[in-house]
This record gives structure tokens, C-alpha cells and sequence, in this order.
């Protein structure tokens, strides 16, 4: 269950791409949370986006790390039924427990922000 397994992944462009425009989002001082309605009412998948601004490889892949664990620990305070496109907000500090805390809470604004959107169309 607490796996990150690759039905729990954004993997293909068009989806990035999808969620970024077609969405809602809310970004506090540490992440930007993009969300979309997915198919599925019960699962929750995750995209992470780290642009180049963001640092060397090393600091990428360790902001990739802390986002993709800090999805594993808190999916069962994600939203439910949504895709999720996540990215460091810019000059951001990473920082695990920021993450950690962030994310849901990021994740449940966008949230809101999308029904609010879906009730208005």
C-alpha cells in the first residue's frame, strides 16, 4: 500500500500538459500543486516537474525524492479521484518536512479550487 507504483505515476506529456492548463492550482512558499479530475473516484497519481532553474542534477533528484516519499506518507490526506502535477515553488529551499507538510494541504486547496471551477461550468 505505501508503495509509489507505477499506476500511482503521471508519466506521458500530453497528461502533464492536460493537468497544468485544464486545472486548478494553489502553491504556498515551498511547492506549486497542480490537480485534475481523473478517472478513477478512489486513486490519487502524482507528476513531478523540476525545472533546470532549480539546481544541479543532485538538488533535482533529491527535491524528486522528498516529493515522491512525502506522496507515499501522506496519500491517505490527498484528495481522492484527482491527478496531481507537483513542482518547488521558484528559489524555494528544500527542506523534507517542509514538503512533507505542504503537500497535503497544497493538495486540498487545489482541490477545493477545482470544484468550485466544475460547479461553475
Amino acid at each position: 500500500m505505501n508503495r509509489f507504483s507505477k499506476r500511482d505515476r503521471i508519466v506521458r506529456g500530453d497528461d502533464f500538459t492536460a493537468i497544468i492548463r485544464g486545472g486548478a492550482f494553489a502553491a504556498d512558499d515551498v511547492l506549486v500543486v497542480n490537480v485534475r479530475s481523473n478517472d478513477s473516484e478512489t486513486s490519487v497519481r502524482l507528476g513531478i516537474t523540476i525545472p533546470k532553474k532549480t539546481g544541479s542534477a543532485v538538488v533535482r533528484n533529491r527535491w524528486k525524492r522528498w516529493i515522491r516519499e512525502a506522496f507515499r506518507i501522506n496519500r491517505d490526506r490527498l484528495p481522492t479521484g484527482l491527478d496531481i502535477v507537483v513542482r518547488p515553488k521558484r528559489d524555494a529551499v528544500g527542506n523534507f518536512a517542509k514538503i512533507a507538510k505542504s503537500l497535503p494541504s497544497t493538495a486540498r486547496r487545489a482541490a477545493r479550487k477545482l470544484d468550485r471551477q466544475e460547479q461553475s461550468d
